[in-house]
């Protein structure tokens, strides 16, 4: 059996058909905007944009205003507009080249890109499993989440983290070091779970090319870290970045969103 077939199988497993995900984004032609045009660490500005873009009208209506004739120019216009700004979280600007923007400051430059509009403020959310809070729960608080944002005509953010561990140590929550972070926008999930689910799929737009792929966000018994990870087949977040040996993970760590 050739990878490329084993491959094909792996997916047809784990990642179901698309009548699945009956929650869907209000805008879902919308041409998704490539963060490359800018730099490899625009995907939070990036982002933004899709979700405003993906949304309802009102969201729509954000993505519009932005000036620009192309994704370079209102990406351009988002950074030097919003994230150029110095960030009340850390002793730095929101945003910059060498570092993108952190979950903190994306949420501040999606508010005020959302001005007086009488719409919902976005607030954000860390997706680290509770003391007392189990892994069914987790995962019905992420979805939750989503669908939440989802209904209010946003697509939510998402943010993903590559997290790594020396193949040679004893694994365990303290092991783990992140590799890299990467925002993504979910533009369709399933409207409910099932009472015992333990994964759900997505899809999503990620804006490192602008393409549109699909995911799941899965619990996993034999993972030591403290959150739910996800599946992205074929996406590349963070791979460049590891080192020979690394065990590897994706977390899901966060969302911004309209709940």
């Amino acid at each position: 059996m050739t990878p490329q077939i084993l491959l094909a199988l792996l997916l047809a497993i784990t990642l179901p058909a698309f009548g699945e995900l009956d929650l869907t984004a209000p805008n879902p032609t919308h041409s998704p905007v490539n963060q490359l045009k800018v730099s490899g660490n625009a995907c939070g500005p990036a982002a933004l944009l899709n979700a405003f873009g993906f949304g309802s009208a009102q969201w729509l209506e954000l993505a519009t205003a932005v000036p620009g004739k192309d994704d370079r120019s209102r990406l351009t216009y988002v950074i030097r507009g919003y994230g150029l700004r110095q960030s009340s979280h850390l002793d730095r600007l929101r945003w910059t080249k060498t570092t993108g923007v952190n979950l903190l400051d994306l949420t501040d430059m999606a508010n005020e890109m959302r001005g007086a509009r009488w719409m919902p403020k976005l607030r954000s959310e860390v997706f680290l499993k509770g003391a007392r809070e189990s892994d069914l729960k987790l995962l019905r608080r992420i979805h939750d989440r989503l669908a939440q944002s989802m209904k209010k005509g946003l697509p939510p953010i998402v943010s993903l983290q590559r997290l790594a561990e020396p193949a040679s140590a004893a694994t365990g929550p303290l092991n783990w070091h992140l590799v890299h972070g990467h925002f993504i926008v979910i533009t369709a999930l399933p409207s409910k779970l099932d009472r015992n689910a333990t994964s759900f799929p997505f899809r999503y737009v990620d804006p490192l090319g602008g393409k549109i792929l699909e995911g799941r966000i899965r619990l996993d018994p034999a993972s030591t870290y403290p959150a739910a990870l996800v599946s992205v087949p074929q996406s590349e977040v963070g791979k460049r970045y590891l080192k020979s040996g690394e065990r590897s993970i994706i977390s899901l760590a966060a969302a911004v969103g309209a709940f």
